[in-house]
């Protein structure tokens, strides 16, 4: 009989561990939807701003920071189409590697950002090292390791701007489907800034 109660008593505590768990699990994904949330109010306020006051190069770092808050991230990067040389590079890097990165070059069909860029199709890889169209060559390059990755394209219309990349999540739930709508926003507010910037150039090259 105490046998029995012994492993009952057990039984209770690792249910009581497991509940625990999950309860702690429930509460980070609250705090991560709320941060989503609030990341998203303040891109429509940056917007918002856009109208008064233009600087691309501004508006853009800011999305990006909100984007990596709202996804539980502290690397991110705006890659962009050179036209000229049909290359894909890094025009803003935040995180660990912005010094190594930023103005770093690859070709246009390189690794999942390309397969983003020429289908125009967000992404989310939970494990890049288990996916065929993963290319390590930028993390040889720089020293880094990415494990998860997310992706999405920068285009308007049928002009294709390049495409924004949130790196590896701080918590120990993955990125999912939530993060990468997160991310598909961020890039809608960031190819409105881009085709906004690409229409000033225009304007001021007839003036001139």
């Amino acid at each position: 009989m105490a046998r029995d109660r012994r492993d009952i008593v057990e039984m209770l505590r690792r249910e009581n561990e497991l509940l625990k768990a999950r309860n702690q699990k429930l509460e980070i994904r609250l705090t991560r939807h709320q941060q989503a949330f609030r990341a998203l109010d303040r891109m429509d306020e940056t917007m918002q701003a856009m109208r008064f006051s233009f600087d691309v190069g501004k508006l853009i770092n800011d999305l990006l920071v909100l984007a990596l808050h709202a996804c539980d991230s502290e690397n991110g990067s705006l890659i962009l189409v050179d036209d000229d040389t049909n290359e894909l590079v890094f025009a803003e890097v935040i995180g660990d590697t912005r010094e190594h990165l930023l103005d770093h070059r690859i070709d246009i069909d390189t690794g999942i950002v390309g397969h983003v860029v020429k289908t125009r199709k967000a992404m989310l890889v939970t494990n890049v090292h288990a996916s065929s169209r993963w290319s390590a060559e930028v993390d040889r390059v720089i020293g880094f390791n990415t494990n998860a990755l997310m992706c999405a394209p920068l285009y308007s219309g049928n002009r294709i701007y390049g495409a924004i990349e949130v790196v590896n999540n701080l918590s120990s739930d993955d990125f999912d489907d939530n993060d990468l709508a997160i991310l598909r926003v961020t890039g809608r507010f960031v190819s409105q800034a881009l085709q906004e910037a690409e229409d000033i150039t225009q304007m001021e090259g007839k003036k001139s």
